[in-house]
């Protein structure tokens, strides 16, 4: 990753406190050394985010805290200094003088919750461009999942006061992009987004230009990052149709059988899906696959990213990145940042899809840890995702110390695990509550997963105890539409799996945010906006069993403690907490928890969370 981890230090004065603090000042270079109210946001604790430039002159980069305002007691002792040109959040603890620095990014995607909007089945804001160019794509009944069902833009966008409740923060949306308005041979339609044939137009089933722009105004202002998913790797099916028609902004470019400049690779399909070679540059099925070491192809791709970042994106979700050469990510991740940053945007965030990527892969897989590590972009982890899949059904006897040694595995190997995507449901798998309730036998990569046989009222249980695993791991929570509403589809498609492509992109079944799920995204999300400890902290194990584990999650001056069981009704004691002495509520609802002595008993019945945070 091209973003600087937060630096986290602690110094301390010598001078005792006196008495209880009624204000806390902040003195330093950022402000010429004026005397400026901090903000009390808990017991004894005051903080303020200050911007620091190349200091005053006569001192660096530095600042004190002020307790009256008059320079008669001021800590610490000597200035803190900082670096230059940085933002940091400042706090000071009254009750032991303590200062505790944060770097403070312009935009760091670790401070939010994600959600991803597949936008023709979210919800239909304009009816009438629910046929777009050919009415035969459209599903009027919804009941042809392999075509438009009339979600689009203004849909969405009528629907933000909905996922701002909830408290999402950033929305990842299905790409845009103008696609291909044919049926296949199969019938399917284009309603994915990943047939495009213009990267420079929207598609005229989602909307316009001028809704998109009012999309991401509103985001804006609502505080929210808009998250594009953008495919560099191909545009549309090379057998059929419109042959890789390839257009910027209505203007031909070229297609797939006259493409006499070699804007994409003509080596057939991948026959072999263990030659790496093959997975880069044959391919993908029949999809027209980009040759993007050509300047034209590489031009196209990189000024159709630009398009949408002048549209106002945040971010980037790239698809099929493992059928895309290092290099090419390297440069395209590098010039989309600079031109981000240059357009107002630090800290673009870039992530992508390599299915069955993960600490631990094995195969072509095993390449994903160092094409996080070093390609500009991070990655869903997919393999997070399948061990607390097979865990919550109990698959080969897969348990909590799976997910714990996954947990610390996943902080060996990647550079920052916390830059990484972590979810349960995605577009590209069975939903977690179908495999939850199924006794279908052939779920997982393997193809070799039973479903769990579970209760709907078990199977919600299990999926909320997912949710605020995904939640307060170390990582950036993606959560898929409709996973707060326990969507599931036990339909079996063309390829005898249940509830897989399409029909795992239903229409969003509610909007109701009484649901149980939804309350518990609402409460974490708003402890991941508050809590250094959730967006960076440390993950260290404090008691675990094959079915219990509680982990702690540290950042020094911030501790958040979460505990969990998918097993029978138990208590367990755990210890060497790094949390004051006192009695904590449970976030998310339930039981208080005393701790004394860095030592708490958690009461779990089955299927229980308790995440309890210091105070």
């Amino acid at each position: 990753m091209k973003h600087k981890l937060v630096l986290l230090s602690t110094l301390l004065a010598s001078l005792p406190a006196m008495a209880d603090w009624n204000q806390a000042y902040f003195r330093g270079t950022a402000n010429d050394w004026q005397a400026e109210a901090m903000v009390k946001v808990g017991a004894n604790h005051w903080q303020i985010t200050k911007k620091f430039n190349t200091g005053d002159g006569t001192n660096p980069p530095s600042f004190k805290v002020d307790r009256f305002g008059d320079w008669s007691e001021n800590y610490p002792l000597s200035n803190y200094v900082v670096d230059p040109n940085k933002s940091y959040e400042i706090n000071f603890y009254d009750d032991t003088n303590t200062v505790v620095v944060h770097e403070k990014l312009g935009f760091d995607m670790r401070d939010e919750t994600m959600y991803f909007v597949f936008l023709d089945r979210f919800a239909d804001g304009d009816s009438s461009n629910n046929t777009g160019n050919n009415a035969s794509t459209y599903s009027a009944d919804k009941s042809d999942f392999k075509k438009y069902f009339g979600g689009d833009i203004k849909g969405l966008l009528g629907k933000l006061d909905y996922l701002k409740e909830m408290g999402i923060t950033a929305i990842w949306i299905t790409p845009p992009v103008n696609n291909v308005d044919q049926l296949n041979k199969d019938g399917s339609a284009g309603y994915h987004g990943y047939w495009g044939r213009d990267f420079f137009q929207v598609d005229e089933h989602l909307g316009t230009i001028e809704e998109f722009r009012a999309l991401s105004t509103k985001m804006e202002e609502y505080g929210m990052k808009l998250v594009l998913d953008y495919a560099p790797n191909h545009s549309n099916p090379n057998d059929e149709n419109e042959y890789g028609a390839l257009y910027k902004n209505g203007i031909f470019q070229t297609d797939f059988n006259s493409d006499t400049e070699n804007w994409y690779h003509h080596n057939g399909g991948v026959t072999n899906w263990d030659d790496y070679y093959q997975v880069r540059n044959h391919n993908l099925f029949n999809l027209s696959d980009f040759d993007q070491s050509n300047e034209k192809t590489y031009q196209y791709l990189a000024e159709g990213a630009k398009f949408w970042i002048d549209l106002g994106v945040d971010a980037i979700r790239i698809d099929a990145i493992k059928h895309m050469d290092k290099s090419f990510i390297q440069r395209w991740t590098s010039e989309l940042y600079s031109y981000a940053k240059s357009k107002g945007k630090p800290g673009f965030y870039f992530f992508g899809e390599w299915m069955d990527a993960g600490a631990g892969a094995t195969g072509i897989n095993g390449l994903s840890v160092d094409f996080a590590n070093t390609s500009g972009s991070a990655l869903l982890d997919f393999g997070l995702r399948n061990i607390i899949e097979d865990a919550l059904i109990g698959h080969h006897g897969t348990g909590m110390y799976a997910i714990n040694n996954y947990m610390k595995l996943r902080d060996q190997e990647f550079t920052s695990s916390d830059w990484q995507v972590v979810f349960l449901d995605n577009h590209d798998a069975p939903r977690l509550s179908t495999v939850l309730r199924s006794d279908a036998t052939n779920f997982g990569p393997g193809k070799d997963k039973w479903g769990g046989r579970q209760s709907i009222p078990f199977a919600q249980d299990r999926l909320e105890l997912g949710l605020a695993l995904i939640m307060t791991s170390r990582g950036i929570p993606c959560i898929y539409y409709g996973t707060e509403h326990y969507a599931a589809n036990f339909t079996t498609n063309g390829f005898g799996q249940v509830g897989n492509d399409p029909y795992n992109r239903e229409m969003m079944p509610s909007f109701d945010t009484t649901t149980p799920a939804f309350q518990i995204i609402k409460k974490l999300s708003k402890l991941r906006k508050e809590s250094y400890a959730i967006q960076q902290g440390s993950y260290i194990e404090r008691w675990v069993s094959n079915d219990v584990l509680v982990y702690e999650r540290n950042a020094g001056d911030d501790v958040v403690v979460v505990a969990m069981n998918i097993g029978g009704n138990t208590s367990v004691n755990a210890i060497n907490l790094g949390l004051a002495n006192g009695t904590y509520d449970n976030v998310i609802g339930g039981d208080q928890v005393v701790v004394a002595n860095g030592s708490a008993t958690f009461n779990l019945d089955q299927n229980e969370v308790i995440v309890i945070r210091s105070k």
